[in-house]
């Protein structure tokens, strides 16, 4: 008897060779697969901004390092109580200095623009199609730096502003960088801050954005979301919150990666990095 979804492991026109570059930008699932690549020593750039969560985020910070010119600090640098914010970046940027505040941003952005036109292979992860635009400079943020909510409106995209602002995005990829491929995922982590039904409606509208993105012979598609949804579709399979995924969830999706996109001999060679990391990172008692 067969207790659970088998879900195929697509096969891509391309396999990723050890020597192939790549960027991951999304959700927080874009830092788990990032960590995976850079463990096994790709030449990886893991979401120069941040965790960004809804399209319309990670479609700017593509536009901005693809035309370093076009951001606007007075309008994305904000200072809340004792730090700098930037409503283009996660929080992980703020800082209490601006002087310093404004240097790792400019270093960041200086140094993704430059390995975007290198990357080989983008991986790019929608989270939610909920945002949030900050009222008194409409203008939808990548995250609200604990800022009172009073001051932002909720917005859920609708795929025709999706598919509208990436297809544009697209297409300067494609004259910036014309042999880059493109890999969409829709994140298996669950918004239930969003309420159920709503992060049911999100995801289905993610799904159905970038369907429509995958229709040419540059943009690609990988199931995370199935994956976890209907193949694992089990809460061992998930943190203690009840929405991120866990460590065994993560291998597995891992797996599935490399059963996609790395020929046997990368992934033997693979094989042979995690031992030496193993070694590497073992502690003698004595």
């Amino acid at each position: 008897m067969q207790f659970r979804t088998i879900i195929p492991a697509p096969q891509y026109p391309f396999l990723i060779r050890e020597d192939d570059t790549v960027m991951l930008m999304g959700s927080c699932f874009s830092d788990n697969m990032g960590h995976y690549f850079d463990t096994h020593r790709f030449d990886v750039c893991s979401n120069p901004f941040g965790v960004l969560f809804n399209p319309i985020s990670i479609d700017r910070a593509l536009r901005f390092m693809l035309q370093p010119d076009l951001f606007d600090k007075n309008r994305y640098f904000y200072k809340y109580r004792d730090l700098w914010v930037s409503f283009a970046h996660h929080g992980r940027f703020s800082k209490e200095n601006y002087e310093d505040f404004e240097a790792n941003i400019d270093r960041n952005l200086q140094h993704s623009s430059v390995f975007l036109r290198k990357t080989h292979y983008l991986f790019v992860t929608f989270g939610t199609a909920f945002c949030y635009k900050f009222i008194p400079r409409d203008l939808i943020v990548s995250n609200c730096h604990k800022i009172p909510n009073h001051q932002f409106d909720r917005i859920r995209l609708d795929v025709k502003k999706i598919v509208s602002q990436w297809n544009t995005t697209l297409l300067m990829l494609r004259e910036a960088c014309p042999d880059m491929k493109v890999v969409f995922t829709v994140s298996p982590v669950r918004h239930l801050g969003d309420g159920a039904h709503e992060n049911a409606l999100s995801k289905a509208t993610l799904l159905l954005a970038v369907e429509k993105l995958v229709d040419n012979d540059y943009t690609y598609y990988f199931p995370a979301y199935e994956y976890l949804m209907d193949d694992l579709r089990d809460y061992r399979f998930y943190a203690k919150d009840l929405c991120h995924i866990n460590d065994l969830a993560i291998s597995y999706l891992e797996e599935r990666l490399a059963e996609s996109f790395f020929s046997p001999e990368t992934i033997e060679r693979m094989m042979e990095i995690e031992k030496e990391n193993r070694f590497l990172n073992h502690r003698k008692f004595r």
